[in-house]
């Protein structure tokens, strides 16, 4: 099992995953802290004095960035869905920042791009930002801001220990994606045969799906990573890989869940059984969250979380298996 062991360990979250998840969540921060006072009007500038990223210092000038110059800050191109590291997202010859000052849309291209009017321009941009309020992020990232503004409205200038223990709060309030096992007992094929012909017979099925069969190299945390940065530096190519990527682990992890049900099981192994394809097909739904990060950043992490749980889960489940193995002198997973 210690090989096992070690792919458990390698799986768990590590700090350059939760300080991605903080820096993306005071992105979220920022923006809800300027859209409440945009008064539903179009507003290109940034007061930084009223940033509430001053709680990241390495990260105080993010929302006053405009990494294209093309007159929209980067938070800003969140909100209109428009590439920060693009002048002219639709390709028209106009600037971004041009077009919405202009009543133009950004995403489509010219001439005939005309917003109506500026009602209809405010009602997009609402539009844009009410979308992403109802997720958990909007959630957490309203709560964060709240109690960030309220803490300095009490001390003042933070120390970086007020800062630490605000963010390290945040964090902590971060639970595991809440998920219900689908799988029964009774969903299983089980045998009262618990002969030593039976459970080779067993052991060779798990011996094809997790031995035999070619796994791929990188794990769902080290996708989730990788995914993570891209968000972070708004890679938009390198999101779009690493979201089929992680769907891929999701069709995985389903046939995994699918070729579980199949065999069947001795009744002195079924327990131990159900846990393992309840674990996969757990993780399957964690991986579908995990690829949510870019609108969803909270929620992934919950997904990641719930990933963890799950592959730990998986590990003691096959190791209950191979105890049981051993009385047989079989080996399945070392």
């Amino acid at each position: 099992m210690a090989r096992y062991k070690a792919v458990i360990l390698a799986y768990l979250p590590n700090k350059k995953i939760l300080f991605l998840i903080v820096f993306i969540l005071l992105i979220f921060a920022g923006w809800f802290y300027f859209s409440d006072y945009k008064n539903k009007q179009i507003q290109y500038t940034a007061d930084k004095e009223k940033s509430p990223l001053a709680v990241a210092p390495e990260q105080t000038n993010q929302l006053d960035k405009d990494s294209d110059g093309d007159g929209l800050k980067d938070w800003e191109e969140m909100l209109w869905k428009t590439d920060p590291n693009k002048m002219d997202t639709d390709g028209d010859g106009t600037p971004d920042g041009e077009e919405i000052n202009l009543g133009r849309d950004p995403l489509k291209a010219g001439p005939n791009d005309k917003i109506s009017d500026k009602e209809d321009l405010v009602a997009q941009e609402k539009a844009v930002s009410d979308s992403n309020q109802n997720t958990v992020t909007a959630v957490y990232a309203k709560q964060f801001l709240t109690e960030y503004l309220s803490l300095k409205q009490q001390k003042g200038e933070l120390t970086d220990e007020d800062k630490n223990n605000l963010v390290e709060r945040l964090m902590n309030n971060i639970k595991t994606l809440a998920v219900a096992d689908k799988y029964k007992i009774s969903d299983l094929k089980i045998s009262n045969d618990t002969s030593q012909e039976s459970v080779e017979k067993y052991a060779e099925w798990m011996k094809a799906i997790f031995i035999d069969a070619k796994m791929p190299k990188m794990s769902e945390t080290d996708v989730f990573t990788i995914l993570l940065n891209s968000v972070k530096e708004k890679n938009f190519k390198n999101i779009e890989l690493g979201v089929k990527s992680l769907n891929k682990y999701v069709v995985l992890n389903k046939e995994i869940t699918r070729l579980l049900l199949l065999p069947t099981i001795p009744e002195n192994l079924s327990k131990n059984h159900i846990e393992i394809a309840n674990g996969f097909n757990n993780i399957a739904l964690a991986a579908e969250n995990m690829a949510i990060v870019q609108n969803d950043p909270v929620k992934a992490m919950m997904g990641q979380k719930l990933y963890n749980e799950q592959m730990i889960r998986i590990y003691n489940a096959m190791k209950n298996l191979q105890e049981i193995f051993n009385e047989y002198e079989i080996t399945v997973f070392k």
